[in-house]
This record gives structure tokens, C-alpha cells and sequence, in this order.
């Protein structure tokens, strides 16, 4: 299946050129371009399953099989696919996001024949004819460039050439072992060429500090920063070890840049992970006072809000971070995707167990709309659609999302007046 249909777009997976069809004239060229080697390879995958759910980890190993691909990695290559294909990651027409699954091509797909290309350009007149040759030899020279290119995949430098502290950033934000330690290299790396860079001691401090609250001890019954602090996980001279040495990194941090949030905001991470709670907030307050829009310090405040009883500043501080995060988005989107749907989520179970359907109905909708098959979110609707005598409604949807990801989940009213 070296040509197919996908959409509007014919791709030319031999070579990576796409041409998009003309809605008004289908007989008309419209829109040209070539797909880089990975988003073709990535494309061609997906359209060998259309309508399927692929994982992270299928893709991974069918574009990148001799090397290693970050979620990061994949995402970029996602997100590049979308751009070359005028599609829209909120309302996707071409290809879906699952949350922490993977992603469909929900695209039509058919195969499109080469003959009817020559056939239309025979009808051409002769002068146009040698302009469609001139356009063919300059397409094998393109296909020439795109096997070289993707002969030479192993070794192009671009990545090299990308700033260390921007992907370090990136690699912390992914919460895996093997992306933190990455970030750690990293941000030593950036230190080494930049001892002065007091954003690169934060990065390498939050990394420690991660890493001793993920990855350290028996983490497995402890979800959040402050239920493995009053659990004493981090009790241990290791663990507290490490977060001495991060204490000196952040401290350091702020001593190069004090009025950064970004600074601020990894001391504030370190005093909280000793359980320095009330320390921790009025670093954090300080921080917001330098930049308000800070969504990682929001994060951080509420769930020390939370955790000290003050949960209605718990809530403004989430919500302030999810509006932040909204706006940021498109600046920021590799770093937030982990988080937004997740703090929207949370915010819609909150208002549910209180029984404001009003406002759990509003953030649940608002999840979906980033991300349309959110299943918590999907499962939280489903919820407060039958609370509030849409019975139909939460059936249909509730099976939908048991259709659309293939789960089990029990679509019935159950005790307590919950499907």
C-alpha cells in the first residue's frame, strides 16, 4: 500500500508527497508537500489500521526500532503529522489522541490508482505536458532526498542543535524513569557549558526531587507528593540524602535568578518533599507573585493547600493552573498534555462527590473537549448525566466509550444512583 487516499490528501508513501484534493474541482491540483521521514513512516502505520487503536509502544517500535523514542518523541512526530495535514489535535479529523493509550487515524482510507495520474496528464496539452515531466523529475529528485535522508536518519544532528535546557524541560515532564534520567544528564550537561544558568540548577533539583518521590522506596500505595511525605517513604537517610542535594541545587537557583518562578518554584518542590509545607507555600505565593500564570507552582500550591485543610484556596489555585495551562498551550503543549486533562478530571470528581453537577458537568465537558475520549472524564459525564435524569444519555455514552477503547465498564444505573 505505497499510495493511499487518506482524507482529502493522496500520499505517495514511496516518497513522502502528498497532494490534497481540490473540494471544489477534484480534476484541480490543490495543495502539495512532502512529509519528513518519520511522519510518513508514523502515517503509513497508522493507515495499515485505520479506525484502530494503535499504543505508544506499538508506534514506537514500528518508527523507531533501533533506537529509543520518548513519549516526547512520539508526540513531536504527532504533532509535526498534524501540522503537514492541516489537522487540529481539539477537533481531529484525521488523527485521534487516546489519553494514555495511544492514538487512531479516523480518517476514510482507500487505495488510489497511479494510472488515472497518467491518464489525466495525457489529456494535457502539450505545453502543460512537459511542465507535468519537469514536475515528475522533480519529485524523484524529492523521493531521492527522502530515502538518503532517511538512510542518514541515525546521524543527522538536528537534534543536537536543539537547546539542552528545552529538552531537558521536555524530558522531565513525561514522569518516566527513563525521561528523568535523561532530564538529569541533561540538565548537568547544560550546567557543565553554563554554570550560571539558574533555570538548569531548578531543572536538575526538580529532577532529584522527582526521582526520590517516584522511583524511591514503596511508592505503590502513595499517589501524591504529600500522601508519601505523611507516609514517611521519604524517611530514608537516601532519600533524604538526595533531597539535600537538591536543596543546595534550588538554593543555588535562586541565588542566579531570585526573581524567577521557575527558580522559586523548585525550592518551593524541595521544602515541600521534606514536608516543609508552610515554607514551601510562601515560596510558592512568592513565585506567583512573579508570574501568576506559573501553572506547574499552581499544581504545587493546591495540593499543599489541600493537603493543610484549606481546600477552597486548594480549588482556585487548580482551576487558576488548568486556565493557565489552557492559554499556554500551544506554547507548551509536550510539558502540559500530561497534565490538563488530568487536573480538569480531578476537579470535575471533586464538584461530583459534593454533588455540584452544575460545575462537574462544566469541567468534565471541558476535559472532553481537549481530549474526546477521556475515559474518566467520559465515565464522571456518564455520572452526572443519570444524577440528573439523563439516564438515556449516560447509557449511550458510557457504551460509546466501551465501543471506542474497547473497556468493559458497566453501563447501568448501580446502587447509589450511578451507572
Amino acid at each position: 500500500m505505497n499510495k493511499l487516499l487518506i482524507g482529502d490528501w493522496q500520499v505517495d508513501f514511496s516518497s513522502g508527497a502528498c497532494n490534497r484534493l481540490n473540494p471544489a474541482d477534484p480534476a484541480q491540483p490543490g495543495a502539495t508537500m512532502r512529509l519528513e521521514p518519520k511522519s510518513c513512516q508514523l502515517l503509513h502505520y497508522l493507515a495499515c489500521r485505520p479506525g484502530q487503536l494503535v499504543s505508544k509502544e506499538q508506534l514506537a517500535a514500528a518508527v523507531w526500532p533501533d533506537s529509543y523514542a520518548s513519549d516526547d518523541t512520539l508526540a513531536r512526530t504527532v504533532s509535526r503529522l498534524r501540522t503537514s495535514l492541516d489537522d487540529d489535535a481539539r477537533q481531529p479529523r484525521y488523527i485521534e489522541t487516546v489519553p494514555k493509550r495511544g492514538y487512531q487515524l479516523i480518517a476514510a482510507v482507500s487505495q488510489y490508482p497511479a494510472a488515472a495520474t497518467n491518464a489525466a496528464t495525457s489529456l494535457l496539452p502539450r505545453h502543460w505536458r512537459r511542465g507535468a515531466w519537469l514536475a515528475l523529475v522533480l519529485l524523484l529528485v524529492a523521493a531521492a532526498g527522502y530515502q538518503l535522508s532517511r538512510g542518514l536518519g541515525q546521524t543527522t544532528p538536528s537534534a543536537n542543535q536543539k537547546d539542552l535546557l528545552s529538552r531537558a524541560d521536555d524530558y522531565y515532564h513525561q514522569i518516566r524513569l527513563a525521561d528523568n534520567e535523561m532530564a538529569i544528564a541533561l540538565y548537568q550537561q547544560h550546567i557543565n557549558q553554563h554554570p550560571r544558568s539558574g533555570e538548569a540548577y531548578a531543572g536538575l533539583a526538580n529532577s532529584l526531587v522527582q526521582k526520590t518521590l517516584r522511583w524511591s522506596g514503596d511508592n505503590d500505595n502513595h499517589t501524591t507528593l504529600t500522601s508519601r511525605v505523611a507516609a514517611g517513604v521519604l524517611a530514608d537517610d537516601a532519600s533524604q540524602q538526595q533531597l539535600q542535594r537538591a536543596l543546595a541545587l534550588a538554593e543555588q537557583a535562586v541565588a542566579l535568578q531570585p526573581d524567577s518562578a521557575i527558580t522559586l518554584k523548585a525550592l518551593g518542590f524541595v521544602l515541600s518533599a521534606q514536608g516543609r509545607y508552610h515554607e514551601a507555600i510562601a515560596i510558592y505565593q512568592q513565585a506567583l507573585q512573579t508570574d501568576p500564570h506559573a501553572w506547574q507552582v499552581q499544581l504545587n500550591i493546591g495540593e499543599l493547600y489541600q493537603a493543610t485543610g484549606a481546600m477552597p484556596q486548594a480549588l482556585l489555585a487548580y482551576e487558576a493552573a488548568f486556565n493557565a495551562m489552557t492559554e499556554r498551550y500551544p506554547q507548551q503543549e509536550v510539558q502540559i498534555r500530561p497534565w490538563i486533562t488530568e487536573v480538569g478530571s480531578m476537579l470535575g470528581d471533586h464538584y461530583l462527590a459534593a454533588a455540584d453537577y452544575q460545575r462537574a458537568e462544566s469541567w468534565y465537558r471541558r476535559v472532553i473537549s481537549l481530549a474526546p475520549l477521556h475515559e474518566a472524564a467520559t465515565l464522571g459525564l456518564s455520572q452526572v448525566l443519570h444524577a440528573t435524569g439523563d439516564t438515556v444519555g449516560a447509557m449511550q455514552l458510557c457504551r460509546q466509550l466501551n465501543q471506542r477503547l474497547q473497556t468493559s465498564h458497566l453501563c447501568q444505573p448501580a446502587s447509589g444512583g450511578h451507572p
